[in-house]
């Protein structure tokens, strides 16, 4: 999965959008991993897509009613890209979301990543409103932030916004 991602937010800053750091730690991906949340899809023994399913999000959406689900770190390994498997894993997710009666799917995307944005819309994500902030790092530099919060119904399972 850390090569999955890797790979993806490469390809990503090779497009002009520094969505994600170079590399997640494993103990990040890790703790996703041991608390339920990190799903990997795998065709013939080969992973190929990875994301972490949450059942809150407090530093974007805040506090809310137990409504929904929040995908975070969708990636789809660059060999399989481009064949809808993105969709699908967005579709599993729905699913799951339904499954636990909660109506909504959500989503949060680095506000200038328009060409992600867009992507999100098409399979069915309704933009909800835009969240900024700033972040502290390790060496004391600050980096503000931007993300666009997304959400659509999957009150049957699938996208149907």
């Amino acid at each position: 999965m850390l090569d999955i991602l890797a790979d993806a937010a490469a390809w990503m800053r090779n497009r002009g959008y520094a969505n994600w750091p170079d590399r997640f730690s494993r103990r990040f991906i890790e703790s996703h991993a041991v608390a339920g949340e990190l799903h990997v899809v795998e065709i013939d023994e080969v992973r190929v897509a990875t994301l972490t399913l949450q059942w809150s999000d407090l530093r974007f959406w805040g506090e809310t009613a137990p409504d929904a689900g929040y995908v975070h770190r969708l990636a789809v390994r660059r060999s399989h890209a481009g064949q809808g498997f993105g969709h699908r894993v967005l579709d599993w997710a729905g699913e799951q979301v339904h499954a636990r009666d909660r109506a909504l799917l959500r989503l949060d995307v680095v506000s200038d990543n328009a060409p992600l944005r867009g992507y999100y819309e098409r399979v069915g994500f309704v933009h909800q409103r835009d969240v900024e902030g700033e972040e502290v790092l390790r060496d004391g530099t600050r980096w503000p932030w931007r993300t666009s919060l997304y959400e659509r119904r999957c009150d049957h399972g699938g996208s149907t916004a």
